[in-house]
């Protein structure tokens, strides 16, 4: 059983105030979180926190113990990021990238169960052929997937992902999101994913955080935030906002609003 918290959140770069008290929901086993956002409303920022990799205020915890009771490195054993920027196009091989990412982290797992773990997420994203093929020779979405495999090779119980599907077509953006909750159904944990699409957030994630300018504008199941209020406030659009057969809200962006009372 795996609980996430993450309250008070506030972070700054110079002298500006970039999250503002942040609160996010409480998070348990096999539950992900979306958050949403216009560029610069805080999104990576707040992944980088939540992270460890920027200095911030407030508490985050997992199952009650923070960064600093756990230390380095068992935090970094629990939780896992993959960040918006994919592996550099360089010489290495994924395969080569994955092996000695796992060695550098002292993973906790033998040869064969390293080898069985590669080649199984390999497998699911689609990246079996170009195992051996050199980086800098694969196309950004690909480069995309080696990024996750590495998130994914930690086998965490908190996986953070920062705009994991922003270099992947449709097709790949579900198989991504598809593998992900599948893996929490074997072995729980918890996502939280920053996401641009908000058709594919209202299909994978069980919360969703709207956020706009460093603060939450709304949070709630999907169908609670993805209101044409809510998205004519943050996105300055007009949409209407239907339902599929499962009860998932469908955005349908009619056009760009010109005076939205800011947030």
């Amino acid at each position: 059983m795996t609980l996430f918290t993450a309250k008070g959140i506030s972070a700054f770069y110079g002298g500006s105030h970039v999250l503002d008290r942040v609160d996010l929901p409480d998070l348990s086993d096999n539950q992900v979180l979306g958050l949403l956002g216009p560029n610069a409303s805080g999104k990576s920022t707040l992944m980088r926190c939540l992270s460890g990799e920027k200095l911030t205020e407030g508490q985050i915890a997992i199952d009650g113990n923070t960064r600093t009771d756990m230390g380095h490195d068992g935090w970094h054993y629990r939780l896992a990021s993959m960040p918006q920027t994919p592996p550099n196009p360089s010489a290495l091989l994924p395969t080569e990238l994955m092996w000695s990412t796992a060695r550098a982290l002292d993973l906790d797992f033998s040869d064969q169960e390293l080898g069985d773990q590669i080649e199984d997420i390999f497998k699911r994203l689609g990246l079996a052929e170009v195992a051996l093929s050199p980086l800098h020779t694969l196309s950004g979405g690909k480069r995309q997937l080696v990024g996750l495999a590495l998130a994914l090779m930690r086998d965490p119980d908190v996986l953070l992902l920062d705009e994991p599907t922003s270099a992947l077509d449709l097709h790949w953006r579900m198989v991504v999101l598809d593998l992900v909750r599948e893996r929490l159904a074997e072995r729980g944990g918890v996502v939280i994913a920053a996401l641009h699409d908000l058709d594919l957030a209202a299909r994978y994630c069980d919360r969703i955080v709207l956020l706009h300018r460093g603060k939450i504008i709304a949070a709630g199941t999907p169908s609670e935030v993805l209101t044409p209020a809510n998205l004519a406030r943050v996105y300055r659009v007009e949409t209407r906002v239907s339902s599929d057969e499962d009860g998932r809200p469908i955005v349908h962006v009619i056009r760009p609003l010109r005076d939205v009372e800011s947030a």
